[in-house]
């Protein structure tokens, strides 16, 4: 084996065993230790104290700039303002500025297809300067291909300044199956449609949409105004605020949670961090993205990937800016309560598999020495450290101090050891208070209860936070240690598409 390829086994095994390692502590720190490992126990209680105040504290900002962003009539304020960026020599205002915008599907349903694009159509942007490209894959089968076409071109052709199609060959050279060779593939093969028209790559802005995806109709004006006020706009992507909640009600309670969870967690980081990183829908100048050469197109994740890709590109001086626009998308749910459970436990392994960019992300952090040190190092650790939190928080919290006494019982009659669930159990009761605060924000933003629900229902509804101590421990945790021991052991994932369900009554 090569050197090379050694120090990329290395890099991959590290996270796993790390996390092994932290996981297995107790057991055999509380031996020779046990007074250390309780002191750990009792600063990961602290700490978790502060995450959650933390989030709750962002979120309320957040959605109080989502708010103001959905309120702003962004047209006009493009209109009067008439704010003006400088992009690759190339004057931009908001009156030469096209979008393009890249829906990779595999296997959704047409009404979730034609969901998208309908909001799409109700975009306050002019149409005119709206290109729209549904990208396919051949390996779903060239009958419903053309069926998907079809229905698509017969409901929004003329809604667009243009509506483009592309099918991702089967087996293509290079590509693994995945959004980001399927993206990949579509913008190379409509440059070309750019070129003729005369539109220049630095005028465009591109934004990948999941085929769920639903964003508000303000959503291409607030980002256009966001792109032409920021500074160096052309090495910065932008974000809208995710909210899981176009199916909501009709999914399991656990994924419901989940779902929750997530939304939340992303609007804290967008809000709150300046090492957010690009999650799953992102918007760029399309000439930076060609420079870029696109996204990663043999690996199962894209979207973490994406943003050490642009960060070493620019050396450095890359950002995710948030224009807080809400993009809707589905809670994970099929046909069966069963399998909607499985399915969500795969897609957080699936996401928790970004772990397999770390070797690229560490070796390019020391090949790369024109990035300030301190820059690429605080964003690495950071990045090595929330995949490590990841895997072992919430166990260590909830177990650590039960092992401390089962190993060591000499020790559980100290003082310390006596009074440490009382001190662990004070700090995490407080800690939930901050889940009020996003009990709040969740009733102000999820969809209305459905009217056929009987009052049991509805009652249940409300007490479904009692599950996120479980959610935490299993769908918070156990993905995360799964993808991780994978890689370490060299069982490597394929791209796995989440399946898309939704009732008819959710789909309008």
């Amino acid at each position: 084996m090569k050197k090379e390829q050694l120090i990329n086994r290395f890099l991959e095994i590290l996270p796993g065993a790390v996390t092994w390692l932290i996981l297995t502590s107790p057991f055999w720190l509380s031996l020779h230790l046990p007074l250390f490992m309780a002191g750990i126990i009792l600063f990961l209680d602290l700490y978790w104290f502060y995450r959650a105040l933390r989030i709750a504290f962002f979120c309320f900002i957040g959605y109080q700039k989502m708010r103001q962003a959905e309120k702003t009539n962004w047209v006009k304020k493009l209109e009067q303002e008439n704010p003006c960026n400088l992009s690759y020599e190339h004057s931009l205002n908001w009156k030469n500025i096209y979008h393009l915008l890249v829906i990779p599907t595999y296997k959704e349903p047409l009404a979730i297809l034609e969901q998208n694009l309908r909001a799409i159509s109700k975009q306050t942007f002019p149409w005119e300067r709206i290109f729209v490209l549904v990208a396919l894959e051949e390996r779903e089968g060239r009958e419903i291909i053309e069926k998907k076409v079809k229905f698509l071109k017969q409901k929004f052709a003329n809604c667009f300044g243009a509506l483009l199609f592309t099918i991702h060959p089967q087996d293509y050279p290079g590509h693994h199956p995945g959004p980001g060779s399927n993206r990949t593939y579509a913008v190379q093969k409509i440059l070309p449609f750019l070129q003729e028209r005369g539109v220049s790559f630095s005028q465009v802005i591109l934004t990948t949409l999941d085929a769920d995806f639903v964003i508000h109709p303000r959503f291409l004006a607030g980002l256009t105004y966001k792109y032409l006020t920021t500074p160096r706009a052309e090495k910065r992507t932008f974000t809208g605020v995710f909210w899981y909640y176009n199916n909501f009600w009709q999914a399991p309670a656990l994924n419901r949670i989940v779902a929750s969870g997530v939304s939340f967690w992303q609007l804290s980081e967008m809000t709150g961090s300046n090492k957010y990183f690009n999650f799953s829908s992102h918007s760029i100048n399309l000439q930076s993205l060609v420079a870029m050469n696109y996204w990663v197109v043999d690996k199962v994740n894209d979207d973490g990937e994406f943003f050490w890709r642009a960060y070493y590109h620019f050396a450095g001086d890359y950002q995710v800016i948030p224009h807080f626009l809400p993009i809707m998308a589905d809670t994970v749910q099929t046909e069966t309560w069963w399998g909607s459970l499985k399915e969500q436990y795969l897609q957080l392994r699936r996401w928790a598999y970004g772990v397999e960019h770390l070797p690229m992300i560490i070796r390019r952090y020391f090949q790369r020495k024109d990035i300030p040190f301190w820059d690429r190092t605080d964003k690495v650790f950071f990045l090595f450290r929330s995949y490590i939190t990841w895997s072992t928080l919430a166990v260590l919290i909830t177990f650590g101090g039960l092992i401390v006494d089962l190993v060591n019982p000499q020790f559980s009659s100290s003082v310390f050891a006596y009074n440490l669930p009382y001190y662990s159990s004070t700090i995490l009761t407080i800690a939930i208070f901050s889940l009020f605060i996003l009990i709040f924000l969740h009733e102000k933003l999820v969809p209305p209860r459905p009217t056929h629900w009987s009052r049991w229902q509805r009652w249940l509804s409300f007490w479904q936070w009692f599950l996120v101590p479980l959610v935490v421990l299993t769908y918070g945790t156990l993905p995360a240690i799964d993808s991780q021991t994978r890689l370490m052991l060299g069982r490597y994932m394929e791209f796995r598409v989440t399946r898309k369900f939704r009732s008819p009554a959710t789909v309008n």
